[in-house]
């Protein structure tokens, strides 16, 4: 297995659970990948812990309401795949894995689609406890995105004054890991349960093949040059290519982009298996959000971005572009509502929404937290502030007329608690987000209390989702649809079965964990040759 994640992991333990000897290689020095600093959330539809919790789906409604978000680029076929395989991977991680999964009340991200559900989709990860197993705490990545929190609590602890600050303070004690890095902890202790060897620092360089099949990798390691040798195959989860600014130039055609995962992920997967042979597919698309770069943070070397997701949808704050005008339903899901920064204008020959500036006035910013600035404290110096939205458009370089007017025509309506311009706050993952206090409307507020701030907002990404194409097996195949023998692919090197779209939290995980879980399977079959 090449890569840490949550798709390499499990992939580990089902060729582990057919008896092969399992080695994963990683490239840097922690486990977990861009699972460990994600919210960890895995979008299952129909599962059973949803039917244990009361929340009523269907497996015919879930394929409805896929069928629009993958904008038909994906074969019925395979989705009907991805969702009954799901189901039988959460009921393997429960019952054969530490991993165990609870659902919450996060809509779909279209709720108000067919087929879409409001409740039970998203499933979210039990706090993982790591005192019982001395010395895996400090293996597993961790970042800066999430606290000791589980994703449920952060939405609901997101009023002011409900936080339980002793709480998070016992588990960072106790070593008590929650989000992304306890669904990859937990994955890594089922591994070490299973006697899977582990390599960090590692880079895997280039496949190696005889009479046509790979059997194994040259990698560089800290003592210089290596081989691996693999028995049955070799597994590639070596995440996307957001990191790699050449492959971003030629197939996201996007200048600027801001990655929001480790600083590892530039294709190295994608590279070697391009060379022996294998197709491509969905290379322009990415898991898009909306960033903020500003803070002068570092995450391993490089700069940390910050995505926004809440503030966007709570009362009291807009995002403009150049001309001061507002370009979109704010509360939208991050995937989309970044599509709309990308908006090419064919006659100006510009993109007029990049970059964009969520703004917002002293009350909000005293209220909630905003890329990870904690209310309460000072303005920090990385906020552009003004007395006047005048002043603040001169400030930040966008047309005053064109703020003050989108001000003016807002504030009225944000006051009714109508958004007649975007329809912001009329769907339930909308509301998700607002501020459950705050009426007629929780995602609108007016933007009156002096002084107004602005923070520069860019396109990110959470990484790419084009990648290798593979079967059903997740066996890599080349442009005849023939597969590459011995070479398997999951999670973000692979193309994602989601096509352009994003069906709800965990749309991302979802799909890597059930390629991961196809290709341990199909590997495990294999001969120990």
């Amino acid at each position: 297995m090449i890569g840490s994640g949550g798709a390499g992991l499990l992939a580990a333990c089902r060729a582990a659970d057919a008896g092969h000897r399992v080695l994963v290689l990683e490239r840097a020095p922690e486990l977990g990948g861009t699972t460990a600093v994600s919210g960890g959330m895995v979008w299952v539809p129909d599962s059973s812990v949803m039917r244990e919790h009361g929340m009523p789906d269907s497996a015919e409604d879930a394929l409805r309401y896929l069928e629009l978000v993958t904008e038909g680029e994906t074969d019925r076929e395979r989705l009907e795949q991805y969702v009954g395989t799901a189901r039988e991977m959460v009921d393997y991680l429960h019952a054969e894995t530490p991993v165990r999964l609870f659902p919450i009340d996060r809509p779909d991200y279209h709720s108000d689609w067919p087929g879409a559900r409001d409740v039970g989709r998203t499933l979210d990860n039990v706090p993982f406890p790591t005192a019982d197993r001395p010395g895996l705490v400090d293996r597993i990545r961790r970042g800066s995105h999430f606290d000791a929190v589980t994703y449920d609590e952060r939405h609901r602890w997101q009023i002011p004054g409900r936080y339980d600050h002793a709480l998070v303070a016992r588990r960072r004690a106790e070593g008590v890991l929650t989000v992304g890095a306890a669904l990859a902890a937990a994955l890594v202790a089922a591994c070490d349960d299973r006697g899977v060897a582990f390599e960090t620092g590692v880079r895997a360089r280039e496949l190696l093949r005889e009479d046509g099949r790979v059997v194994g990798v040259r990698a560089d390691t800290a003592d210089g040059p290596a081989e691996y040798r693999a028995r049955a195959g070799v597994v590639l989860a070596t995440g996307g290519f957001e990191w790699n600014e050449r492959l971003k130039r030629a197939h996201l055609g996007i200048p600027g982009t801001r990655p929001v995962s480790p600083p590892w992920n530039h294709g190295d997967g994608l590279l070697m298996a391009t060379e022996a042979g294998a197709a491509l597919d969905g290379m322009s698309q990415a898991w898009w959000v909306p960033a903020v770069s500003g803070r002068g943070e570092e995450y391993d070397g490089a700069p940390l971005t910050r995505h926004l997701v809440g503030e966007r949808c709570l009362p009291g704050s807009i995002m403009v572009n150049r001309q001061g005008r507002r370009f979109v339903n704010e509360a939208v899901n991050y995937n989309d509502v970044t599509k709309a920064f990308l908006a090419f204008d064919p006659t100006r020959h510009e993109r007029p929404n990049l970059p964009a500036w969520l703004v917002f006035d002293e009350g909000f910013r005293r209220r909630y937290p905003i890329a990870g600035e904690q209310p309460g404290a000072a303005a920090p110096g990385w906020y552009t502030s003004a007395g006047t939205p005048a002043e603040l458009a001169r400030s930040i370089g966008v047309d005053e007329q064109g703020l003050t007017e989108t001000l003016a025509a807002f504030n009225p309506d944000a006051a009714r608690g109508v958004d007649t311009a975007f329809g912001r706050g009329t769907t339930s993952h909308d509301r998700y987000y607002g501020d459950p206090l705050h009426g007629p409307n929780p995602c609108l507020g007016p933007l009156v209390e002096p002084p107004f701030h602005a923070v520069r907002v860019e396109p990110g990404m959470l990484g790419t989702k084009g990648g290798l194409v593979t079967d059903g097996r997740g066996r890599v195949l080349r442009h005849d649809d023939s597969p590459i023998p011995g070479l398997y692919a999951c999670g973000n090197v692979a193309a994602t079965v989601m096509g352009p779209g994003y069906p709800g939290s965990g749309g991302t995980l979802g799909p890597a964990l059930v390629g991961g879980y196809l290709c341990g399977t199909a590997i495990g079959k294999e001969e120990q040759r």
